[in-house]
């Protein structure tokens, strides 16, 4: 009797001993999913997230997210791991498979041998084993479906880290769209502003656009990170906001600035760092591509006489592509460059006026195969009006 109640003891002190190592386990996977979320701005950012800790909360050797597209009511593989690169888009139609089922049931599904399941959608790459389906899905919205496999079949231990997973993808990427809706909303207002000060300047229309776009060419050519490019992109809108507190008789007289006009004219810089520090969400970066962006590498420049690295780098990308639109544009003071004496003129000033980083990088873009714009006429000037700096 004795024995029997010591075994049993045993026995119930090793159960506890179980459930609180799993109960820790969990935890700890728990952390690890909401740290590896955290920072995840983007869809395709929360989705890479999912698919990676799989394989760190289940043991997971292969993982199939497979995002539903309402246009068409399918889910479409859009992240993989552990399958080949070239694995191809794996599509499901509605009712097609386990995926859906796992949808009609608002569960996860799980599948102890893969090859004994006739539900089962073969997709190229995938072995045999278990697998485990989880819906990501709200109330009233699905989102998709993560798929994973390993060896070893899944226990309910496995099925509720699957819950807690897809249910802070899901959060996640809610997130994720808001932050989209939010930026695409924040950056429809920088484009407007921008659109509306090339209208006083009298800028030929698109300047901004064409200088954003090829920044971000170079930008990317020079491997800025996803986040460096938006501050790129919202100081490029910006550049001159200074501008609206130029008067008129400055900003579009159409020749020669005196020296006290100048005094004037150079002062845009700071103002439209100053004017955009009052919109909220803009970092430090953009408003430096805002105030630095007529700073010279030699240190000529203004409004504070940066010279070489001291420069911010944002600043000193954007300086290259707005003066090359400026060169083959139409100004009041000038006629319009052709693309090959503006790339000359660029090439000179390597070093200059220009990073020859840069200058390398804005190069090498424009040798790309690409639309080359139409800029009319010879490399001259006015022949009454002589030209002000390039790029004011």
């Amino acid at each position: 009797m004795n024995f029997a109640v010591q075994a049993a003891l045993l026995l119930a002190s090793r159960a506890r001993r179980e459930r609180e190592a799993q109960r820790t386990r969990e935890l700890e996977a728990l952390v690890q999913i909401t740290a590896s979320l955290r920072d995840a701005r983007s869809a395709d950012d929360v989705i890479h997230a999912i698919s990676s800790m799989s394989h760190v909360v289940l043991n997971a050797r292969q993982a199939i997210y497979l995002s539903y597209d309402p246009a068409s009511d399918t889910l479409n593989s859009t992240t993989t791991h552990g399958l080949p690169s070239q694995t191809p888009v794996h599509s499901q139609r509605r009712g097609q498979g386990l995926s859906w089922a796992a949808i009609a049931a608002r569960d996860v599904i799980r599948v102890n041998n893969m090859d004994a399941d006739q539900r089962i959608l073969r997709v190229d790459g995938v072995g045999g084993g278990a697998c485990l389906i989880a819906p990501l899905q709200t109330p009233d919205r699905l989102l998709g479906v993560l798929v994973v496999i390993r060896s070893h079949p899944f226990g309910e231990n496995d099925a509720q880290l699957a819950r807690t997973l897809a249910a802070q993808g899901v959060t996640a990427l809610e997130r994720a769209e808001r932050i989209r809706a939010m930026e695409e909303g924040r950056e429809g207002i920088l484009a407007a502003l921008g659109r509306a000060l090339e209208a006083r300047d009298f800028e030929t229309q698109g300047h901004t656009t064409r200088v954003l776009d090829l920044a971000l060419q170079v930008g990317r050519r020079m491997d800025l990170a996803p986040e460096e490019l938006r501050e790129l992109r919202d100081g490029a809108y910006l550049h001159d906001l200074g501008k609206v507190q130029i008067p008129d008789a400055v900003l579009l007289k159409p020749g020669p600035l005196t020296a006290d006009e100048w005094v004037i004219m150079r002062q845009h810089s700071p103002a439209g760092e100053e004017l955009a520090r009052h919109i909220p969400g803009l970092s430090l970066h953009a408003l430096q591509v805002i105030r630095h962006h007529h700073e010279r590498w030699d240190g000529t420049g203004y409004p504070d006489g940066l010279s070489g690295p001291a420069i911010p780098l944002l600043a000193r990308i954007f300086s290259v592509c707005d003066v090359f639109d400026a060169l083959t544009s139409t100004r009041p003071y000038k006629c319009p460059w052709t693309v090959q004496d503006a790339l000359d003129e660029i090439r000179r000033q390597s070093g200059v006026n220009f990073d020859p980083q840069v200058v390398q990088a804005f190069l090498t873009v424009m040798a790309e195969p690409r639309a080359q714009p139409s800029r009319g006429g010879p490399a001259s000037l006015h022949p009454r009006l002589p030209p002000r700096q390039p790029g004011e």
